[in-house]
């Protein structure tokens, strides 16, 4: 009586959290296969004609569908409907027979509404082949080509009405293939992914959108034509981002012609650079740690006892120059023996000669040869000629296997007496590292490490030109500052460059447009090409001095429109990639209802 009670209980609840509908009961679930099956069975007793409208009660048979659904604890799902068909009452319709719609599966789908819904939501914010990937982890059966219909089937509608927007250019293949995106100033999402940057990508777009009244913008002249052409009476805002950078790519030039790679203070004077040399970086030793190392040139053995045979040559055979070697000897090994070949054919010595360009000398040499001489061809065995090494060899090879540091193993054998140079040692040590395929940290073997004196301070060109063009005085380096006054009087340039930039700063964040004349008359001397660029699109440049409004989300938008395109662009074309990085930025606003999509695919 209980079991009857609880299944009872249980039931309750899977129809409370599988609800198909009120017409439609859950007759069974099972697992098969890893997989869950519900079995679904239809109770209705009439049905609406889809054609007609007319409500018929006159069953014609039945029917099953088995369409899968949102998995239930990340396990595949299936529903097995039996519904029902009904005959049509009305004479006069066309239509004879029809199947009975399903509230969670419209017609000829093999997914629930609730399984597209789910579909969509991740693929939003991921190519079709990561969602289907990710999917098949959570327990939905579904192809990257299937996802990519579903994708196709949304309809973005245009809004006419649009007043204010931004509009810049964006690469889809950099260097390659451009595109112009068009964003809503007021919400940032995207609105249009144009082809092509010049100005008949847009000039189309704009046409069908008489009621624009602002457009943000880049400093691009064909955006700026066509919106002039078709909008005469739009406002048009210059973006601040784009004019800063300019006058700074002018700037650098002035800077960089009079201005040294660096700069060298010593002793509070500026000196010059050709004077100061870098001096080796001296490395501390830890005497008392180097007087507890005791090693002997005695043969290396292993934990068991046994010797260690390892590769004692001075050369590193990963170097390109023995592999450079290595494939003359190859060369020459080949040759040989075409020539010892060639000899057992031809008997005359002249026609041999001249054929593989050899000496009567080299070539007697070389048919003297055994098989085995020819295939022995290598480098003469350096190692022998460097006898000063031999008594450390074991020592430095069982020092490496112990991982001690280099400056302790270089230490060490000079003072067991090696009276070689350091850079031969090193040397030599670096081969066993390489010859012997150790497992050490050699990049300190490569480089020595050098450094300007403790007395000299040293300041980079670049750092000091970002240092005057920082507005901010707590971001500014404390270094530079201290010594500014002394840069500026050797490099006048310097105290000049910093006065264009904050005056110009001073005037695009003030609010009166006039003063952008008064700049440029005071510098079209110094900078001219930017002054000219400003006198030409004069209007927008102030409009940006004297609105709030400007383009510089559009840059923030174009970087996550990057971001967008790298997930989710594959080999799609453009009107596809704008749907994805369409429903990206419509996904992060506060109205956006995924629903609203989903009706669309399936009204599709």
């Amino acid at each position: 009586m209980l079991n009857f009670i609880l299944r009872g209980v249980v039931d309750i609840v899977i129809e409370k959290i599988l609800n198909y509908g009120e017409n439609f009961c859950i007759e069974d679930i099972k697992k098969k296969d890893n997989k869950n099956i519900i079995y679904i069975k239809s109770n209705t007793s009439n049905c609406k004609c889809p054609k007609c409208k007319k409500i018929s009660s006159k069953k014609h048979s039945t029917y099953k569908r088995k369409i899968q659904d949102t998995p239930i604890q990340n396990i595949e799902t299936w529903l097995v409907v039996n519904a029902y068909e009904y005959e049509c009452i009305n004479e006069e319709c066309e239509v004879t027979t029809f199947n009975e719609s399903l509230p969670f599966a419209i017609k000829n789908k093999v997914m629930t509404n609730n399984l597209i819904q789910f579909i969509l939501s991740i693929s939003i914010f991921m190519s079709s082949s990561a969602t289907s990937l990710i999917l098949s982890f959570l327990g939905v059966k579904v192809s990257a080509d299937t996802i990519d219909r579903i994708i196709q089937k949304i309809e973005i509608v245009d809004n006419p009405d649009i007043e204010e927007v931004g509009i810049d250019d964006v690469a889809i293949r950099k260097g390659q293939t451009y595109a112009t995106a068009i964003y809503d100033l007021n919400d940032h999402h995207l609105l249009a992914l144009l082809e092509g940057r010049d100005a008949d990508s847009i000039r189309d777009w704009l046409t069908k959108h008489p009621k624009i009244k602002t457009v943000a913008r880049d400093r691009a002249s064909a955006y700026a034509t066509v919106i002039s052409e078709v909008l005469p009476n739009c406002m048009q805002v210059a973006d601040r981002f784009h004019l800063f950078q300019n006058l700074i790519e002018y700037l650098k030039d002035i800077f960089y012609k009079e201005i040294p790679e660096k700069i060298f203070i010593k002793n509070n004077q500026i000196e010059d650079g050709s004077n100061i040399k870098k001096v080796p970086i001296k490395v501390n030793i830890d005497n008392e740690k180097l007087k507890k190392l005791d090693y002997d040139n005695s043969q290396p053995i292993d934990k068991d006892g046994n010797i260690i045979c390892f590769n004692k040559e001075l050369l590193n055979k990963n170097s390109n120059v023995f592999q450079k070697h290595q494939k003359k000897r190859d060369e020459k090994r080949d040759k040989i023996k075409k020539i010892r070949e060639r000899a057992k054919e031809e008997f005359c010595h002249k026609k041999i000669m001249d054929e593989f360009n050899v000496s009567r000398n080299t070539l007697k040499k070389y048919l003297k040869m055994t098989d085995e001489e020819v295939e022995n061809i290598s480098f003469v065995n350096v190692t022998k000629e460097n006898r000063v090494l031999d008594e450390f060899t074991n020592m430095i090879y069982k020092m490496l296997l112990n991982q001690v540091s280099l400056e302790y193993i270089i230490e060490y054998t000079i003072q067991k007496g090696y009276l070689g140079s350091v850079g031969t040692l090193k040397g030599y040590i670096l081969s066993l590292i390489k010859n012997n395929h150790l497992s050490y940290n050699c990049s300190s073997l490569i480089f020595d490490k050098y450094a300007y004196p403790d007395d000299v301070i040293v300041i980079n060109r670049l750092e000091l030109l970002k240092n005057i063009l920082t507005i901010d005085e707590k971001k500014k380096s404390n270094e530079i500052e201290k010594h500014i006054n002394l840069i500026k009087v050797k490099y006048p340039i310097v105290k000049e460059v910093q006065n264009i930039f904050c005056d110009f700063h001073q005037v695009m964040f003030g609010n009166n447009p006039n003063e952008l004349d008064i700049f440029i008359e005071k510098y079209n001397l110094k900078i001219n090409s930017f002054c000219n660029g400003l006198k030409k699109d004069i209007a927008p440049v102030k409009n940006a001095i004297s609105n709030e409004i400007n383009s510089g989300f559009v840059e923030g938008n174009n970087n996550k429109f990057k971001l967008i395109k790298r997930i989710v662009y594959g080999k799609q074309k453009l009107v596809n990639l704008f749907k994805r990085s369409y429903l990206c930025f419509l996904a992060t606003l506060d109205n956006f209802s995924i629903q609203e999509i989903v009706n669309q695919v399936l009204e599709n």
